[in-house]
């Protein structure tokens, strides 16, 4: 007859032996009391021995990810100086994938309700306050840069200790410029748009809409008109001429891919923008950089589910929408996301470590994977149209280049798997990358001794 609480806690000791950060937390109290609660669960040894081993590398993994974030913000206090009287904080973001931490002084000029729009050094921006949901808009920022998506310029503050204080965007507006979200912009039109049949329907269908707040449908071409309002918008603006149409409705749409992929929820109509521009009594436009795509989790929403503009719906039906209807504008995106997947999910993984603590970093790769599987998976049954091998070549050899910062900064295995993976054609663009990557890491170093000094 064996005594299992004795063998318990022989089981428990030989594991702390061999996890020293994890054998520092745990007291011969704390073991006794453990052992007790495994006994009282009236389990086979097989079981609490596999209870055990899942208890442990959950919690060494998250000593090891605290670890991580403690090193970085060493890191960052041993090489950048102190601050100077003129400044009053810290500023990192990303610039074509490589960090950059600076010096600087960000002033309030106007707060209001919705927002606080602030003094950035030379330029000006607007500053949202420290929390959790703020933590993703630099991995937001990243991700859209690896998509080649642009995304307004964010900075996440810190003070003279490196604690988090708050989240930067740079404006997105010119001196002649004027930035409107979709809401302004459907204002704007019904003042100065002359193409009253659109007009008319695009006020009927907002206005019917908008006074129910965000509803829940599950009918396809439900959700496929919420997408349709929106290239109609664009298609009311004055002076708006045929080649200005396909590219806003190109970059709209390949933001819907974004979305699905990271989880983004702010996906309402005053979450997206324009541009505009006045010349020679002509207007034109510009998609605005995304922007407040922080939102990853609504307990309210199942897995399955987003937002799209004014309703809940399915990210399946999003995504078929996509792909049945609007393809020629999101097909090279696909593609590259889809061909790359290997060295995107790691350098996602790898950024959305940096800013997030374990449990949130847990929590949100796995919804990542989850979404990427889907979107995948439909592409691959949906016999969508192929692009050509030029196409192909040219994306992704674009693709590497954008990465070639994270594989100097990160040091890891993502490239070698990319070449695995696509083989001849990636290796074409492979040749060039070792050049590239030299060149950057001789970029960073002057960008980052003109910026701070280090």
């Amino acid at each position: 007859m064996y005594d299992k609480r004795v063998l318990i806690i022989k089981y428990i000791n030989d594991r702390l032996s061999k996890l020293e950060e994890l054998g520092k937390k745990y007291s011969e109290d704390k073991i006794n009391k453990l052992a007790d609660n495994l006994v009282a669960l009236n389990k086979p040894l097989e079981e609490v021995y596999a209870l055990i081993d899942n208890k442990f590398s959950y919690q060494a993994r998250k000593i090891s990810h605290n670890n991580y974030l403690a090193s970085l913000k060493e890191y960052y206090l041993a090489n950048i100086d102190k601050l100077k009287k003129s400044n009053n904080c810290y500023l990192l973001s990303y610039n074509e994938g490589t960090k950059v931490l600076e010096q600087a002084k960000v002033t309030s000029i106007k707060k209001d309700a919705k927002s606080d729009y602030v003094s950035i050094n030379d330029g000006y921006g607007y500053r949202k306050d420290n929390s959790k949901e703020n933590d993703y808009e630099l991995i937001m920022s990243d991700i859209a840069y690896l998509m080649n998506i642009p995304y307004a310029k964010t900075y996440r503050m810190f003070n003279e200790k490196m604690e988090p204080t708050g989240i930067l965007y740079g404006s997105m507006e010119d001196k002649n410029e004027k930035f409107l979200d979709l809401e302004d912009t459907f204002s704007f039109i019904k003042e100065e748009s002359n193409k009253f049949m659109l007009k008319s329907k695009l006020v009927y269908y907002h206005d019917r809409n908008i006074k129910h707040g965000i509803t829940q449908v599950f009918e396809t071409s439900i959700v496929k008109d919420s997408i349709d309002y929106v290239l109609d918008l664009f298609a009311c603006l004055p002076d708006i001429t045929p080649e200005n149409l396909e590219e806003l409705k190109g970059s709209y749409l390949k933001v819907k891919v974004f979305e699905v992929l990271t989880n983004s929820l702010n996906n309402n109509l005053e979450n997206y923008g324009i541009i505009i521009n006045k010349k020679e009594k002509k207007y034109t436009y510009e998609f605005a950089p995304t922007f407040n795509k922080c939102v990853t989790k609504n307990e309210m929403l199942s897995k399955d589910e987003t937002i799209c503009n004014f309703f809940i719906v399915d990210k399946e039906d999003i995504i078929n929408i996509l792909f049945k209807n609007y393809y020629k504008y999101i097909k090279e995106l696909t593609n590259m996301i889809v061909d790359n997947n290997v060295s995107m999910y790691k350098i996602i993984d790898k950024v959305t470590k940096e800013h997030l603590e374990f449990d949130e970093y847990k929590n949100y790769k796995e919804i990542l994977k989850y979404n990427y599987d889907k979107f995948e998976r439909t592409f691959r049954t949906s016999n969508l149209e192929a692009i050509t091998e030029e196409v192909r070549d040219e994306n992704n050899n674009k693709y590497l280049f954008r990465i070639a910062p994270y594989i100097d900064n990160y040091d890891f295995d993502a490239f070698d798997e990319t070449i695995e993976n696509k083989g001849s054609v990636v290796l074409v663009g492979a040749l060039g990358l070792v050049l590239v990557i030299t060149i950057v890491i001789i970029g960073f170093a002057i960008y980052i001794i003109s910026k701070v000094g280090i």
